[in-house]
């Protein structure tokens, strides 16, 4: 069977979490920019956005661990998902900016894992 959507997160919860209808794209590094790129990256070839990328309320220098959910199949580029990502950047480079990512001990690390789970998990209902 053909899965539907691709899941592009850093988050090891999710990798390791099996969905249905998902693949799972993984992200190796810490911290929220490069699962915003890799999500442009995709939308440029012609996925669409399922999830906002910036869902929830903790600020991009806070939590180390994003999931954005978007469609499999390829279409035209949607300029209006492009521009949703490009405004998510520019507003996660704002609260980065200048600011290194904590470094959280292991039960808060988990909690932040935890809360993007549940995050994206309530998003697939």
């Amino acid at each position: 069977m053909s899965r539907a959507y691709y899941m592009i997160t850093n988050n090891p919860l999710v990798i390791t979490s099996t969905y249905k209808n998902i693949d799972i794209v993984p992200v190796k590094t810490l911290g929220i920019m490069d699962v915003l790129m890799t999500t442009r990256d995709f939308l440029h070839q012609g996925h669409r956005l399922i999830t906002h990328p910036l869902t929830g309320s903790l600020k991009p220098n806070e939590n180390p661990y994003k999931s954005v959910l978007i469609s499999k199949k390829q279409d035209v580029c949607d300029f209006n998902d492009i521009a949703i990502l490009e405004q998510c950047i520019a507003s996660a480079e704002k609260f980065i900016k200048g600011k290194a990512l904590p470094k959280y001990c292991d039960r808060k690390s988990n909690d932040f894992m935890l809360v993007d789970q549940l995050l994206i998990e309530g998003s697939l209902k």
